[in-house]
């Protein structure tokens, strides 16, 4: 239906030119993470509505489930545990810092997080991205390499290492559930338990404004 070379700048306009003008957006104090998310929904909603290959799939096999729940939940007691060692031992300063100093904010994160932030974004960088470049990339490591680092550059914008690589890790680990389950629904409580553990550990600094807000007041 779209060629190869239709589909490939598409791809480079949405997941890469349109991070890198928010980094540079970013470098001038700017910080419109939510609106930049919302137009990319927008526009990957809008897409999908003529592309027949673009669906919200809602696996609710029983067995796909159990099997793949398993997984994850090994996955995500693993991330608990390195989270926490990575941050008492390179920032204890910041060891549960919301949830200790900002109890109430914390709570909101835990509510809203999922709803606000990974929706959007697990259907634009799993259920778009993986049904909508499939022909360019295909259903295998490829894809999964591909996909996460697509979503590391997409937080780039945070203007910090430790943001961009861990979401590098946590992409390859999300596009292999969503290759494995077609579930957006999976990929989703996956990706939420893992932005909650984040900022529950003390790392959520480095996904907010933390660095970024440094950085861009040091350029003015």
């Amino acid at each position: 239906m779209y060629s190869r070379l239709y589909l490939s700048f598409e791809c480079l306009i949405l997941f890469g030119l349109i991070p890198g003008m928010l980094i540079l957006i970013q470098l001038q104090g700017g910080f419109p993470f939510f609106g930049v998310l919302l137009a990319l929904l927008i526009l990957t909603l809008v897409i999908s509505v003529f592309d027949p290959n673009v669906r919200f799939r809602f696996t609710h096999t029983g067995s796909v489930i159990r099997s793949r729940m398993k997984i994850i939940l090994m996955r995500l007691i693993l991330s608990a545990i390195i989270l926490t060692l990575i941050t008492s031992i390179l920032y204890p300063e910041l060891l549960l810092g919301l949830p200790r100093e900002q109890p109430r904010i914390w709570i909101m994160v835990m509510c809203l997080y999922p709803l606000l932030s990974v929706a959007p974004q697990e259907f634009i960088f799993r259920s778009f991205f993986m049904q909508r470049y499939q022909p360019l990339f295909g259903e295998g490591q490829t894809m999964l390499w591909v996909n996460a680092l697509v979503f590391g550059w997409a937080h780039a914008f945070f203007l910090n290492a430790l943001a961009p690589l861990l979401s590098i890790i946590a992409g390859y680990l999300l596009a292999s559930t969503w290759r494995q389950s077609k579930s957006f629904l999976l990929v989703c409580l996956e990706h939420a338990v893992y932005g909650q553990l984040v900022f529950t550990s003390g790392l959520g600094w480095f996904f907010y404004n933390g660095t970024a807000r440094s950085i861009a007041d040091s350029m003015h």
